[in-house]
């Protein structure tokens, strides 16, 4: 949030919690649940006309996805990988590391979560995003890889941890939080809301989702993932600390560890070497341990 906005947020909600705990709390929740609006750019609308892009009806208004084509190899029927954006963005924004994919031999879906990018809504949670999934991949087919990013990681890992029919094979989570907790908290000091306002304001969390914010935890969920994983994070990551992923990997039953020396958040989904290592691990699990192996060659005729 920009500076100048979350100055004006924290007035409002000092004069809100003089005149009403509940009301302030209220509003809290409903702008937890609201991302920000981020426009599609130009550049980003060119890379988007590439895709064959569909819309979809759904009880929370209509969702925008995407498909592009494998740009290597010659199988009809190559490998899907679907790809996740996170809080306040959208599809393209991981164009890098879709070009990479396809560079690779893979088949990318995506899709602009409810509330972004093209999609329709005002607000969303991780049941939203949950939901996207289940609705694009039941038009798209399944896929084989994922690759998501810091709020979509955290909605994939879900996904991922509790879908025992999956077919994925591997996966690669990019600047994930925690747990919800964290979203929570940082939330809270971004917009100052005060103890009893933040107290108020998890007992409405807790009734609408059945939990505290800390017991929707990325390590229970990691525990469970029984498949390859590369977990990537950002070393001057300003959002989320590196420290997050170095706790997440130890839960994780088959996983990697890339912390990227200077990046920042999002730097990992464009950043060239870290976008081609995401390429690698993808394409190595899923189009290398996929193609036929070559026939064996004849044996060499018995002297005579």
């Amino acid at each position: 949030m920009p500076a100048a906005a979350r100055a004006r947020v924290r007035r409002l909600f000092r004069v809100l919690s003089a005149l009403s705990t509940g009301l302030a709390a209220r509003l809290a929740l409903r702008l937890f649940l609201t991302p920000l609006a981020r426009r599609v750019e130009p550049a980003e609308a060119s890379f988007l006309a590439t895709a064959r892009a569909r819309r979809f009806a759904t009880p929370r208004g209509r969702l925008q996805a995407y498909e592009w084509p494998a740009l290597l190899g010659a199988n009809p029927h190559p490998p899907s990988v679907l790809v996740v954006h996170g809080w306040i963005s959208h599809a393209a924004r991981l164009e890098a590391v879709i070009r990479a994919l396809q560079a690779r031999g893979l088949r990318v879906v995506a899709f602009d979560g409810p509330a972004h990018g093209r999609s329709a809504g005002t607000q969303a949670d991780l049941q939203a995003f949950r939901e996207a999934i289940t609705t694009v991949l039941a038009a798209y087919g399944p896929v084989q890889g994922v690759v998501a990013h810091s709020f979509g990681a955290l909605a994939a890992t879900t996904w991922l941890a509790e879908d025992p029919a999956l077919t994925v094979r591997a996966a690669v989570l990019v600047g994930m939080m925690r747990d919800v907790g964290y979203m929570f908290e940082s939330f809270a000091l971004t917009v100052g809301l005060n103890a009893p306002v933040l107290a108020r304001l998890r007992a409405l969390f807790r009734q609408r989702y059945g939990a505290h914010p800390e017991d929707f935890a990325t390590a229970a969920w990691a525990a469970r993932l029984h498949l390859p994983v590369l977990l990537v994070h950002g070393a001057a990551d300003q959002l989320v600390p590196a420290a997050h992923a170095t706790e997440i990997s130890g839960h994780l039953p088959d996983g990697e560890l890339l912390i990227a020396p200077g990046l920042g958040h999002s730097d990992p989904l464009r950043e060239p070497a870290t976008v081609a290592r995401i390429g690698d691990f993808m394409a190595a699990r899923l189009v290398t341990a996929a193609a036929p192996a070559a026939p064996a060659a004849p044996a060499a005729p018995e002297p005579q």
